[in-house]
């Protein structure tokens, strides 16, 4: 009796073992590494419309007549400079300039699959200009996966973010939109900063002539594109507009670290620290929790978007790399997330 079961077991073994060599067989057979993700394709397809987004953008800067950042040495072309009117804070070099690698866009497309959503599902996000790499990663995760996406954008922008005031994230994503490359607009666009009213522009703060002239001149622009901003008069104003206008959604996108995506409560400080599709978890909500604090504390599935040293080094991007890896090479598309 001991042989027999022994046998049978070694017989389940040799099954089990052979599905899984016909399996790696089929998904060779199919042009699928088996050490990747099983929606590695799709990632890839996403990082690509990333690197076509970006090309585009870096296209229409050019002919605007603004030169790529000097401190942009990949060459991608959504660098912004350390010091401008419309800039609100200051922030780190090397993190903004990995955060335009194409890479971010696969990793959206896993964090959207982690989180069980599918075609057609409704989607909320909060931009601003400090990330415009992280705002392409979602919008292109979003037209590849065929969702539903709901995006808000600010103006305003930290350091090395979509902060020249002649061309605006706002009018980035314009510039895709009538290229076909992206399928929606935001549904609406502030003015970002303190207030989300644009007070802390640094044109304004120091009160330089030249510098307020650029930010009105750049008021004027968006106008006349269609791109016009809310007049905003309350933090609670503004987070009953923005939900108001995401509407019934399956998940919530945060990107970047805004004070109307992060609040300034006691638990939103804890969320500038942490990134990634966040765990459900149990938030007091106050007067001062932000967009993010809100949807976690509605069981939503909540995607992060900030801290981009932690983000690389949980999901095999490299960090602030001296070339753009080959898509589809970072461990970001492996199961043991090195291939």
């Amino acid at each position: 009796m001991r042989r027999g079961r022994a046998f049978q077991k070694h017989i389940r073994r040799l099954a089990a073992l052979a599905l899984i060599l016909l399996g790696s067989l089929f998904l060779s057979a199919c042009g699928q590494d088996p050490d990747k993700l099983p929606y590695a394709k799709v990632m890839e397809k996403a990082a690509q419309l990333h690197a076509r987004c970006t090309e585009k953008i870096r296209e229409e800067r050019e002919a605007r007549g603004l030169a790529l950042s000097e401190e942009d040495k990949l060459g991608i072309g959504l660098l912004g400079e350390d010091f401008t009117a419309i800039m609100t804070t200051s922030a780190g070099l090397p993190e903004k300039r990995t955060s335009q690698l194409p890479d971010f866009a696969a990793l959206v497309v896993k964090y959207f699959k982690e989180a069980g959503l599918k075609k057609g599902d409704a989607v909320g996000a909060n931009f601003s200009g400090s990330y415009p790499g992280f705002n392409l990663a979602v919008l292109c995760a979003a037209e590849v996966m065929g969702l539903d996406l709901r995006y808000t954008t600010s103006v305003g922008s930290s350091a090395y973010g979509a902060n020249l005031p002649e061309y605006t994230f706002p009018e980035m994503a314009k510039t895709l939109y009538d290229a076909k490359l992206i399928s929606r607009m935001p549904v609406l666009i502030t003015l970002g900063g303190k207030g989300d009213m644009g007070l802390n522009m640094m044109g304004y703060v120091l009160e330089e002539p030249e510098d307020i002239q650029k930010i009105e001149e750049m008021k004027a622009r968006l106008i006349a594109a269609g791109l016009g901003w809310a007049e905003i008069e309350s933090f609670s104003q503004d987070i009953a507009l923005h939900e108001e206008l995401y509407g019934e959604i399956k998940a919530f996108v945060n990107a970047g670290g805004n004070g109307l995506g992060l609040g300034s409560s006691e638990d939103s400080f804890m969320l500038k620290a942490g990134s990634g599709l966040l765990e459900p978890q149990t938030v007091e909500i106050t007067a001062h929790s932000g967009l993010t604090e809100r949807y976690l504390a509605k069981g939503l599935p909540t995607i992060h978007l900030l801290a981009v040293k932690k983000l690389c080094e949980e999901n095999g991007i490299p960090f602030d790399p001296d070339g753009i890896p080959e898509i589809g090479t970072s461990g970001v598309y492996y199961r043991s997330k090195t291939p």
